[in-house]
């Protein structure tokens, strides 16, 4: 199947897809790929750290309470005492958009304490759009690369002009490496990183451009040691999984 231009459907839509996409990679990485002693989860991005020194657990168990007596109050109770405002002509909640619900596929090791080993991120809209979102996700791809973490990034989102055609020359320069050439027109990518013994990163790109099959990527485990993520098959199924309207949009000529 072909990539397909992302940018004719809603944020909505692409985020259905990408969670679907990281269901059908994390299956396959569970019922085969991975070896004994390894697991992969589907886990929420906890802001932009990383992974590994994350403590979910207790951020889960902390809560935040206001007694009945407190300052904190919402707007129905507050009404009786505070005059109301007359809004203006337009009104818009800035909550958290499709665009920041952002998941990623995570392996741990067992043995190792259930430490994350690699990490898959699938690139939305809203990693490309904004400069602070730009560095926030190629911060993050190279913290994942100095703690040891191997990384794939999938990116078949529509190019912007802050990430032209892909992350990899923002990591290298970060990196403080120089980026490879860009093929002309090819302005989506999928990258693998292997954290080598050395302790640096060695890079797979394959650039790509919408119609171009997904090729498959290695993803590494250990510093000498790959399987290949069946990017194609679980493209296929995750977009079968889209109501028929998007489909539509996205096979349109």
């Amino acid at each position: 199947m072909p990539i397909h231009d992302w940018s004719r459907v809603s944020d909505r839509a692409f985020h259905h897809f990408h969670i679907f996409w990281f269901s059908r990679l994390s299956d396959a990485l569970n019922q085969g790929l991975l070896p004994p002693g390894y697991y992969a989860l589907v886990e929420p991005v906890a802001g932009e750290a990383i992974p590994d020194v994350l403590t979910l657990e207790a951020q889960a168990g902390s809560t935040t309470e206001v007694s009945s007596s407190g300052s904190l109050q919402s707007e129905d109770a507050a009404a009786g005492s505070l005059a109301l405002l007359k809004p203006p002509a337009v009104i818009q909640d800035l909550g958290p958009s499709y665009t920041q619900l952002a998941r990623h596929v995570l392996v741990r090791s067992e043995v190792e304490g259930d430490r994350v080993v690699a990490a898959i991120e699938l690139v939305s809209r809203g990693n490309k759009v904004g400069r602070s979102k730009v560095d926030q996700f190629v911060s993050k791809s190279v913290g994942y690369l100095e703690s040891g973490i191997h990384l794939a990034i999938l990116d078949v989102q529509v190019p912007t002009s802050l990430v032209q055609a892909g992350f990899h020359a923002l990591i290298c320069e970060a990196m403080g490496q120089d980026p490879p050439e860009e093929p002309q027109g090819h302005d989506r990518q999928v990258v693998s990183y292997q954290v080598r013994a050395s302790g640096y990163p060695r890079a797979y790109v394959a650039q790509l451009r919408v119609g171009s099959a997904l090729p498959e990527l290695p993803l590494f485990i250990l510093p000498d040691r790959f399987l290949s993520l069946p990017l194609e098959a679980t493209y296929t199924a995750a977009y079968g999984s889209l109501a028929r309207k998007f489909r539509e949009a996205l096979e349109a000529p």
